[in-house]
């Protein structure tokens, strides 16, 4: 039997004013063929967990299609978004006919002029595989679930962690549910129940809190057998689209009325907690002061409001002015910004240079400014680093040339791309540790936390401009379906109402 695998993946933020280019694929992972295969051993990604499971089973080649990557950002432009599911198409109908296909999405991918993209490409996926070819995605936990995506698949598998540190386990688990329909020895029947509701990152964790509790029940129901899978779906909260919602999607082995009782109980525990995932946040001057008031303690800033991984462009200058202007140079303190120019000024003058610049602020003026200072060129780096902690684990990450630049205790690393700070191998690789450090910024809402364990004592989320604030109710929607909680605090919620079911 032959199994196609392929993926395209991409997290869209609509305030964020950068779009996904043929550029932000090659500067991460682009891979055609046996490349795929070879990029994938090795790693904790959903491709080397299906590969794993699939090379194991009797009886099945696997035919690597194409996969390409690409961080978060606005929207890809139209002409990379169809360029790119043309040449996947154009690879997957070469290689039919196919038993089964796997493929690995984000979930809350948009383009322009298809908010829905990854529902658009299942779309496309199904027509060219065949109507009774099974076809499995995996997901991220932040997807953002619709009718269309779960009327094209089989099935769809997504992450039980956030932070993310089940990839490679959705990857296995997607898998195992393809090669039961492909043998005809599972029948998927899913239910999908979507919510009123965007939530915020930060308090949207497994590990405690609100979502903890109501991934449990998907995780206990899944042990049981009484579920092939649940997942629970706390979206990507930055889509301004009018079809935007987190959500709860279930699959049963020939079971469409468990499907959808389990899918409804999920999504009113999840509606239940609402209020409870909102964060608490300061300033960048109070959160400053918070972190040095008291016992001394090692403290992360999360800086989630300009997370590349989230969208954002990673240049923001916020807490680097608050330093400044709080005369904090003798605090030890591990600061990141992204600024190609600045990155390139230091790598002119060198290693022992002083020099003046102007950092960050650049990429979007509407959140952030450039700050004029004076700073000593410590290091310059090619800016390439493994990912070392349990999510994306052997991951090539790229941050293009960078420099840590030093004032007083104070260093600053100056990268040319923004990258994923889930890991402390992003301050390491520059010879920098994060436990030496009185503060360390990270820009990311929770799944920094995962890596860093045991290297701070303390977090305090930072309440800056950003194209993802944890302030939803502070963006400036333009096109979100309305009302949804929390910016329509009165929204309304009927589980049963809200189910569409697949037989």
């Amino acid at each position: 039997m032959r199994i196609a695998l392929a993926g395209f993946t991409h997290e869209a933020n609509c305030f964020c004013p950068v779009p996904a280019t043929w550029e932000s694929f090659a500067a991460r992972n682009y891979a055609l063929g046996e490349e795929l295969t070879a990029q994938a051993r090795g790693t904790r990604t959903e491709p080397a967990g299906a590969l794993d499971v699939l090379e194991a089973a009797p009886g099945i080649g696997v035919v690597p299609i194409l996969l390409a990557r690409a961080g978060s950002s606005a929207p890809i432009v139209a002409e990379t978004y169809q360029g790119i599911r043309a040449e996947l198409l154009r690879r997957l109908r070469a290689a039919l006919p196919l038993d089964g296909v796997l493929l690995v999405l984000h979930g809350a991918m948009m383009a322009e002029g298809a908010d829905d993209a990854s529902g658009d490409l299942l779309d496309a996926v199904r027509s060219t595989a065949g109507q009774d070819t099974p076809i499995v995605g995996t997901l991220d936990l932040h997807a953002n679930v619709t009718i269309r995506m779960a009327r094209a698949a089989t099935a769809l598998v997504g992450y039980h962690t956030a932070p993310h540190v089940d990839m490679y386990e959705a990857g296995e688990s997607a898998a195992r549910i393809l090669l039961g329909a492909v043998r005809g020895e599972l029948r998927p029947t899913a239910a999908l129940v979507r919510l009123p509701l965007i939530v915020p990152a930060e308090n949207a964790r497994h590990t405690d809190g609100p979502l903890s509790e109501v991934i449990n029940q998907a995780l206990a129901w899944e042990q049981q057998g009484r579920i092939l899978h649940g997942g629970v779906f706390a979206v990507q909260p930055w889509l301004d689209a009018p079809d935007v919602g987190c959500s709860v999607y279930v699959v049963a082995d020939d079971a469409p009325e468990t499907a959808a009782r389990c899918a409804q109980e999920l999504a009113a525990l999840f509606w239940e907690r609402r209020a409870a995932f909102v964060p608490e946040l300061y300033a960048p001057a109070e959160a400053l002061r918070r972190a040095l008031d008291g016992t001394p303690r090692r403290v992360i800033l999360c800086d989630s409001a300009d997370a590349p991984s989230s969208g954002s462009t990673g240049d923001s200058t916020a807490i680097l002015r608050a330093v400044l202007d709080a005369g904090l140079t003798d605090v030890p303190m591990l600061l990141n910004i992204v600024d190609a120019e600045a990155a390139q000024a230091a790598a002119r003058a060198g290693v022992g240079a002083q020099i003046h610049l102007r950092l960050g602020g650049k990429l979007a003026p509407e959140y952030a400014q450039p700050v004029t200072m004076e700073a000593y060129v410590k290091l310059v780096s090619d800016g390439e680093f493994i990912f070392k902690g349990p999510g994306m684990r052997g991951v090539v990450h790229r941050m293009g040339l960078a420099a840590v630049l030093s004032i007083g205790a104070v260093r600053i690393v100056v990268m040319s791309r923004g990258v994923t700070q889930w890991d402390p191998q992003l301050y390491r690789s520059l010879g920098l540790e994060p436990s030496d450090a009185r503060i360390t910024q990270v820009k990311s809402p929770a799944a920094f936390r995962a890596a860093y364990d045991g290297l701070y004592d303390e977090t305090i989320i930072v309440d800056a401009p950003g194209a993802a604030s944890p302030n939803l109710t502070a963006l400036p929607w333009r096109r979100l379906g309305r009302p949804i909680y929390p910016l329509d605090p009165d929204a309304t919620f009927d589980a049963a109402a809200h189910t569409w079911q697949k037989e």
